[in-house]
């Protein structure tokens, strides 16, 4: 259904690192890019919210050596 979507990212203490979406969206399938190049390695949480409810994953950014 159609309605207000956000999709955030947060450390593990809790403090928002990224807001990927804050719109209104018609109901389908999207895509969002995230380019996590500036956080430092760790575990991080992604938050999907719309009306029909509110789905997290875990994310993980690895240590990446050389250029």
């Amino acid at each position: 259904q159609a309605g207000p979507v956000r999709l955030a990212v947060y450390d593990v203490l809790g403090r928002r690192v990224a807001l990927l979406v804050d719109t209104r969206q018609a109901a389908g399938t999207y895509r969002t890019a995230f380019d996590a190049t500036a956080l430092p390695p760790g575990l991080y949480i992604a938050r999907l919210t719309t009306p029909s409810g509110t789905v997290t994953r875990p994310l993980v950014r690895t240590a990446q050596d050389g250029p």
